[in-house]
């Protein structure tokens, strides 16, 4: 496959597409003077990032229908993300409209300046079947995937990053979620980059033995913050909270979860 080189970023790389795909969106972008004058004047890095965005812009429909295309597209803009500088991640927060794409600037920003985003920032994780449904209604459009095993277990694997840095006392329990977690349902919302799963879980009891099953729906974004989560009841629109979740961690539990996690990093 032809490639195109990226330009002038030291190290840049390259684009992983036909070389036709990439000039033509570039065409198509630049012929409105608007989006001409904000490319012209970007520092090379934030030009870089623009003409991804030109891309998926003008293919994600046929992207989106495709996982191994989504996923080549993920890796290839996490490649581009990572060569940003302050410059060009504060350009494209001045310049850019649209307010999934800037939050996700200001998110990458925050992390080139060792920042920690505030918990205020992204809202109340643990929601009501209304409220998480809700918000995934705004986000639009979604596509689901029929994945192989191995790509089911690197979605499940994703409550690692995901619940690690949120803040969120379910972070307790994610040595529970990696092991028993069985997913039932994933969506990809292209708005935002949000993945949604609904999975079966367990949690571990006072014992530390395996609860009763639970349903347990998510959603994080591509930065694999967490955007929320429930535990729709039935086929109603109701939640409940696990019991197991309502009390501290004791000895029982501490030393299984580490027991858990040791098997983890040694599979």
């Amino acid at each position: 496959m032809e490639t195109v080189n990226m330009g002038a970023v030291q190290n840049a790389p390259q684009c992983p597409f036909d070389s036709g795909l990439l000039e033509t969106a570039k065409a198509a972008f630049l012929a409105n003077s608007a989006w001409k004058g904000v490319y012209d004047e970007a520092p090379d890095g934030a030009r870089r990032r623009l003409e991804l965005s030109f891309l998926f812009s003008m293919n994600n429909k046929s992207w989106g229908d495709s996982p191994d295309l989504f996923c080549k597209y993920r890796e290839w803009r996490e490649v581009i993300e990572a060569t940003l500088t302050q410059e060009d991640l504060e350009y494209l927060v001045r310049v850019i409209d649209k307010p999934e794409a800037r939050e996700h600037y200001k998110a990458l920003l925050s992390d080139r300046r060792g920042e920690r985003r505030c918990d205020c920032d992204v809202g109340p994780k643990l929601m009501s079947y209304g409220d998480f449904f809700g918000m995934l209604d705004e986000l639009g459009e979604f596509r689901s995937y029929d994945y192989d095993d191995e790509t089911k277990r690197s979605i499940l694997d994703d409550f690692l990053p995901v619940l690690e840095n949120s803040g969120d006392p379910l972070e307790t329990h994610v040595e529970d979620i990696l092991a028993t977690a069985k997913l039932k349902e994933a969506r990809v919302y292209p708005k935002g980059e949000v993945m949604y799963v609904r999975v079966e879980v367990q949690f571990l009891t006072e014992d530390a033995e395996w609860s009763r099953t639970y349903q347990m729906v998510a959603a994080w974004d591509c930065l694999y913050n967490l955007r929320g989560y429930a535990f729709p009841v039935g086929k109603g629109r109701r939640t409940e909270l696990p019991v197991e979740l309502e009390n501290p961690e004791n000895e029982a539990q501490r030393e299984k979860r580490h027991l858990l996690m040791a098997a983890r990093i040694a599979r």
